[in-house]
């Protein structure tokens, strides 16, 4: 792509610097800052940011090299930092930054094909401004387009002759590919950590935002909702950073206010709390009722058991977990973690996987593995993809595609004790360096992903131990020797070494699920079912309570008459032969009284006694009327 040469347009305090507009976006944020009117900010009384601010300001008055990479995840406001910091400059008239100008370069949608053509342009356009801090955006998608190649050297010998000073926003992840290995990096620029900011500061900031967005979509912000958008996606959205998250919650709970005045003609003068609910329990998957009753606080169990009963201690483990990754607690080389779920089927080992998707992904969806059709050595190659030269290597293997897509994922390893060894030597490097590379030699990092890993081994010992009342730390501890003692069935050789074994964080025993739970299932699968006719059908349907404990009693002594092989999904089935058939029947026989209602009840006409023991329990004679 050919770029012009020109040169800037002029340093004129009515008139913004820019770059001429086939190079790269651009925007003079000191202009910006003049025509705000310098007001008041949200980070004024913030002593972090002060902290932060100072750093940076000493990393461009450096007398060599007077340039920094600014380091954060996505989401904590680097962007809203840099306009921060080019706002006090303005307002400083004694400091040395009160002569300079900042411009903000936007090239994080730079082709591969154009990058080292866009690099030498930008470059060519400001490195003889004296006065000029040049924020550029996308530089590390600049330096390294493509695996294999690079244009660090072009960035380095431009940098030995600038006298303009750099600023980077990077995430950790982009700063480890351009400067771990490269000490030139490290002297030519500062590195300055932007954290997430914590709770408070976050309301202040979203505070300003929210002024905003209430002109932009006229609307007023209730002070309540802005403080929830903050607790509620600083305890349940894990996959983003304050205070992205919550002023994402806050502009889609704006464009909802704004559409349904626009097109549904519904006046709605405020956003309020409940509009912030509804939002995060839309995306999240969590109910709205726990986010009422914990938005002050992190209480990931609540939101799990509704989700999984029967198995508050593998919830508890898991949620401590939640709390060790959310708070900074882990190893930051490592997996954010690395599980493995035992139990019998159906008891809730996958639900809980999919759950914690729900709230920790950014795409919300479980990235399963099935291991179990990985019993050959070769099938290593639907993990890190197929070697050179085979049709499908340019592809790459979907490992790698998928952590890079979502670095906060969950991936499942579903069967994992039935995978060939080889095939789970990718994931042991993984769980020990943080990274692993595919055949195309592209790096995907974890260090933010979670992994877990199931299976059915030992079902029938943990059954056994359960009825005879050990305690699951009895369970677990005999589950961990089972483990070691699994041999692949074609090679013979350990599925899972110590080296492997010692490398997953927590091994979580489910147990056999109770009737207690069994019933449970049932209650919240009635109540589903009730509420998708709500949703769909718009005509209430009540089924009797009887109706409903007489299917979790039945899935009970049908999962106990096979040795726990049918788990919980024996209660969908009784629902589909118990509830929902009878229901279509009734629909069809009287198709007229059906349209007309506007509420189905079902219930017993004469609820059969429970059988005994050793005895399966009959199919219940229903009653369906149409009101």
């Amino acid at each position: 792509m050919p770029y012009s040469h020109g040169p800037l347009e002029p340093n004129l305090s009515d008139k913004p610097i820019l770059l001429p507009p086939q190079i790269a976006a651009s925007e003079d944020l000191t202009w910006q800052a003049q025509r705000s009117g310098l007001s008041a900010s949200p980070f004024d009384s913030d002593p972090a940011a002060d902290h932060l601010f100072d750093a940076l300001a000493r990393a461009l008055h450096r007398s060599q090299y007077p340039h920094a990479f600014l380091v954060g995840e996505r989401g904590v406001g680097k962007a809203t930092l840099i306009a921060e910091l080019a706002r006090r400059a303005t307002i400083d008239s004694k400091g040395f930054l009160s002569t300079k100008r900042f411009l903000s370069v936007d090239c994080r949608y730079t082709s591969p094909d154009e990058a080292r053509a866009r690099l030498a342009a930008v470059f060519a356009h400001v490195c003889q401004h004296l006065d000029l801090v040049v924020c550029l955006d996308g530089l590390h998608g600049l330096l390294l387009p493509a695996p294999g190649s690079s244009n660090k050297p072009i960035l380095l010998a431009a940098l030995a002759h600038s006298r303009c000073h750099f600023l980077a926003p990077l995430t950790p992840r982009e700063y480890e590919d351009l400067a771990s290995d490269d000490p030139d990096f490290e002297e030519f620029f500062t590195k300055v950590d932007a954290p997430e900011p914590d709770p408070d500061a976050a309301f202040c900031i979203m505070h300003h935002f929210a002024q905003g967005l209430s002109q932009r979509y006229r609307v007023e912000i209730d002070a309540e909702a802005v403080r929830k958008a903050v607790t509620l996606t600083a305890n349940y959205v894990l996959n983003d950073q304050l205070p992205a998250k919550a002023l994402k919650v806050l502009t889609k709970a704006c464009e909802d206010a704004d559409y349904n005045h626009r097109q549904l003609g519904q006046p709605q003068e405020k956003v309020t709390e409940e509009d912030v609910i509804r939002v995060v329990a839309n995306s999240t998957g969590i109910p709205r009722d726990t986010l009422r009753g914990v938005a002050d606080r992190t209480d990931y169990a609540a939101a799990l058991r509704e989700v999984i009963l029967g198995q508050d201690h593998a919830v508890r483990d898991v949620t401590t977990e939640l709390g060790l990754i959310k708070a900074g607690m882990t190893d930051p080389t490592k997996p954010a973690s690395v599980m493995m779920f035992l139990g019998q089927t159906g008891t809730g080992k996958t639900e809980m996987a999919k759950a914690l998707a729900r709230f920790y992904s950014a795409s919300k969806r479980l990235k399963t593995y099935s291991l179990g059709n990985c019993i050959e050595p070769h099938s290593v190659a639907t993990i890190i993809g197929v070697p050179p030269g085979y049709v499908g290597s340019d592809r790459g293997g979907r490992l790698v595609n998928e952590l890079n897509a979502d670095p906060y994922g969950v991936f499942l390893l579903d069967e994992a004790d039935k995978a060939h060894p080889d095939v789970l030597q990718p994931f042991l490097n993984l769980f020990d360096e943080g990274w692993v590379t595919d055949q195309r030699g592209t790096k995907g990092h974890a260090q933010k992903s979670i992994f877990i890993m199931t299976t059915n081994v030992g079902q029938r010992m943990i059954a056994d131990m359960y009825k005879e009342g050990k305690t699951i730390e009895e369970i677990t501890t005999r589950m961990k020797e089972a483990l070691s003692q699994i041999r692949h069935g074609k090679s013979d050789r350990p599925v899972f070494t110590p080296e492997f074994l010692a490398r997953i964080k927590r091994i979580i025993v489910f147990r056999p699920l109770s009737k207690e739970a069994m019933e449970g299932i049932a209650r919240k699968q009635i109540a589903e079912l009730c509420r998708g006719w709500v949703e769909g059908r718009g005509k209430r349907l009540e089924v009797a309570i009887e109706l409903i404990d007489y299917v979790g009693a039945a899935a009970n002594r049908l999962d106990e008459k096979s040795g726990g092989k049918e788990g919980g999904r024996v209660v969908r089935k009784l629902v589909a032969e118990w509830v929902e058939a009878p229901l279509q029947r009734a629909m069809a026989a009287n198709h007229e009284g059906y349209r007309r209602a506007t509420a189905v009840l079902i219930d017993f006409t004469s609820p059969p006694e429970p059988p005994e023991a050793d005895r399966l329990y009959p199919p219940p004679t229903v009653n369906v009327r149409f009101e």
